[in-house]
């Protein structure tokens, strides 16, 4: 008897656990609060334009002109030249004729067709609906 009371007790403070629920809303709403508080830190750059962020930072006569190093002649590649110029591409040629013009469901000659018992042959349903077995039968 113990148990079974137990079980009901259980079941009705897993549905209606109302310090539970409310430290969950207040972790919520802490969490949201302080998002709120550090998005512009992290995120207000999304709010400006792109003017607004070039005025921002240094432009370009500000910045200090870094010297072009010169790579040795060993690592240096060289000058790129187009593909055409080794490879020639032609005209595809067609594409080879298959059976399926001659053998198929939709051959124009009768003694090739597939479906050799006509359009008015149907199955008959499953062996469950020919042998009239009750629904409650099949596993």
């Amino acid at each position: 008897m113990a148990a079974a009371a137990a079980g009901k007790v259980g079941r009705q403070v897993a549905g209606c656990n109302y310090v539970a629920n409310d430290e969950i809303w207040k972790s919520h709403v802490h969490m949201e609060w302080s998002a709120s508080r550090k998005w512009p830190q992290n995120w207000g750059f999304m709010t400006q334009t792109y003017r607004e962020l070039a005025e921002d930072g240094e432009t370009e006569e500000e910045k200090p002109s870094k010297p072009k190093v010169e790579l040795p002649e060993q690592l240096r590649l060289p000058p790129i030249t187009p593909i055409e110029k080794y490879i020639k591409v032609g005209k595809s040629p067609p594409y080879p004729g298959t059976t399926t013009r001659m053998i198929g469901w939709r051959s124009t000659k009768r003694d090739c067709s597939l479906e050799i018992y006509g359009p008015y042959a149907k199955g008959k349903g499953g062996l469950v609906k020919q042998l009239n077995w009750p629904q409650e039968g099949i596993i």
